[in-house]
């Protein structure tokens, strides 16, 4: 059983709006420090939600005021439901390979994301399509004239995939690495690299019209680790600090008809 506060509109504003002033911040960044999402912050806020009583005790003590008029309700808890926990096949791999590219896990409001240029809509409803077959919840497109934004929120979610894969929650310089059940399987490090090409990755053509692929990240030692990978598929790869490079035309051919990207190129540059 769980207890939240009831206050009217008058006590709500001056509570929120006087422990913001105390704090010497903004609504936009006071969430985080009750380790809630943005936008549960803000249903407390405008009051279509009751506030838990441990969050009202710390705003209390934040305003300095004490909220007379005030009631207790009690509710039963809300416990999240169980995940199926995804069993590793080559779609999962894909998608452990997007989310350790333009992928993000947050610790503080357990968001699972993806997030990719507008340009490539029809990118992010494949993906959509991807991880809600696989993962098991439901997905949301958020769009505007720049980018794509898909994300889901589970607390369960996002830490199974951190303890059975070792996927980093919040910053991911320096924590990035291939999971060690994708480096033993040829299969499925085929089906990672597709996925983190998709995000992270790019082709273009260099001077003389030769072609190039590149897999870019500030994580030198990740990219030693795709460059291992992508040897140990027979493909010859050169790495800097920035990205990983595959210059040989005949590997860059095997590279489209082996990994398939989604995002694929079907000329033979050979």
């Amino acid at each position: 059983m769980a207890i939240f506060i009831k206050l009217n509109q008058d006590e709500r504003k001056t509570l929120f709006y006087k422990a913001r002033d105390n704090l010497n911040t903004s609504f936009n960044k006071m969430y985080l420090r009750f380790k809630i999402s943005r936008p549960m912050f803000f249903h407390y806020l405008a009051g279509r939600y009751h506030i838990p009583k441990s969050i009202f005790l710390e705003l209390q003590s934040i305003a300095k005021i004490q909220v007379k008029g005030f009631l207790e309700i009690k509710i039963e808890k809300y416990l999240e439901k169980n995940i199926n926990k995804p069993k590793l096949n080559n779609s999962v791999a894909e998608i452990l390979g997007v989310l350790n590219g333009d992928g993000h896990l947050s610790s503080i409001n357990y968001e699972i994301s993806v997030v990719g240029s507008s340009l490539e809509i029809d990118y992010s409803d494949y993906l959509k399509k991807l991880f809600e077959k696989n993962l098991g919840l439901k997905f949301i497109i958020d769009l505007d004239k720049t980018r794509y934004k898909l994300r889901t929120y589970s607390k369960k979610m996002v830490e199974y995939l951190g303890q059975e894969y070792g996927l980093p929650k919040g910053k991911k310089l320096g924590k990035l690495k291939i999971p060690r059940q994708i480096m033993g399987s040829r299969e499925f490090l085929v089906s990672y690299l597709r996925g983190l090409y998709d995000t992270d990755g790019t082709f273009y053509i260099r001077r003389k019209k030769d072609p190039a692929i590149e897999i870019s990240s500030a994580d030198i030692n990740f990219l030693k680790q795709v460059r291992k990978a992508l040897t140990s598929l027979g493909f010859h790869a050169n790495v800097n600090s920035t990205h990983v490079s595959i210059y040989n035309k005949e590997d860059i051919n095997n590279f489209f008809k082996i990994v398939q990207p989604a995002k694929s190129i079907s000329d033979d540059f050979s």
